[in-house]
Formats: structure tokens, C-alpha cells, sequence
């Protein structure tokens, strides 16, 4: 009689322990996916011209400014007038003066505090998507000479 309840003892241990391991690996990879978050946008900042590049790129949520700095990967030195954060879905910027703040060649520009993104959600840890234009002049251009311009992409969280 002792046999008997041995064997479905040990039959029961075995499915349990199978099955048990199983669902640990389950939920394992449940907490890796949620702690790497793989069906959010990547968060992204590209400029549609060569020679320019993000660094750190966020959005407060208590006021809309644009956090981070650019870097100036052209041949020569720039001068930066000012930078707008556009959402896409609105006809209304935020202007920044930077009242042609000079940047080194591969030198960083830190977005001063001053440029604001309109339409910011509140919450902390969403996404938020909109379009830099960064008006500069380079070291060469005379006064006469109108403003480049370079355009960028981002999508960031807000913090």
C-alpha cells in the first residue's frame, strides 16, 4: 500500500516540478520585457542634415523645455542664432534666442533653458515626438547672409 502512494506522490512531484519551471521561465521573460519596454518607440533624435548630432535629448514635463545639447560635426565653425521645438500636429513654436552663441567645429551646443516645447504631456515616462529647426551661420557667412537651417527629428520621453 505504501508503493502505491509513493508512485502517484512521485508522479505528482514530477508534473509539478515540470510545470513549475516552465512558468518560472514564463515569468521570467515577462520581467525582461517589461523592464526593457521592446514595444515603445526607441527614443531618437536625427537630423535631416549631415554634420549635426543629439546628445541626451528629453522634454520636462512641469514646463516643456527641451533638454540636451547638439553637436556641431561640420567642417567649420558655427555661430547659433536660435532653435524652435515644433510639434508636428501645431502651427506654434517656441523660439529660443541664442543670440549667436559660437560653436567650435565638433563643438556642443547646450540647448539653453529657454526653449520650450508646446503641447508637453504631464505625464512622466510618455513619448513625446516633435521637430527641432536650428538656425545658425557659419563662421564665414557675412551679415548679409541669410540663415541656414538644420531640421531634426525627435522622439524622447518626458521626465
Amino acid at each position: 500500500m505504501i508503493e502505491k502512494f509513493g508512485s502517484k506522490g512521485q508522479a505528482a512531484m514530477e508534473y509539478l516540478m515540470t510545470y513549475g519551471w516552465a512558468l518560472l521561465v514564463i515569468v521570467i521573460v515577462i520581467a525582461i520585457l517589461l523592464i526593457m519596454n521592446p514595444f515603445s518607440a526607441p527614443q531618437s533624435c536625427k537630423f535631416d542634415q549631415v554634420g549635426f548630432a543629439c546628445n541626451n535629448m528629453a522634454v520636462k514635463a512641469t514646463d516643456g523645455t527641451l533638454l540636451g545639447s547638439i553637436t556641431n560635426g561640420l567642417n567649420n565653425g558655427i555661430k547659433i542664432v536660435k532653435v524652435t521645438c515644433v510639434k508636428p500636429s501645431s502651427a506654434a513654436d517656441t523660439v529660443a534666442s541664442a543670440s549667436g552663441t559660437a560653436v567650435a567645429r565638433q563643438g556642443i551646443y547646450d540647448i539653453p533653458s529657454t526653449v520650450k516645447c508646446i503641447n508637453t504631456p504631464t505625464a512622466v515616462g510618455t513619448e513625446y515626438s516633435a521637430k527641432i529647426f536650428v538656425y545658425y551661420a557659419n563662421d564665414d557667412d557675412t551679415s548679409a547672409y541669410p540663415l541656414r537651417v538644420a531640421t531634426a527629428n525627435i522622439v524622447t520621453k518626458v521626465i
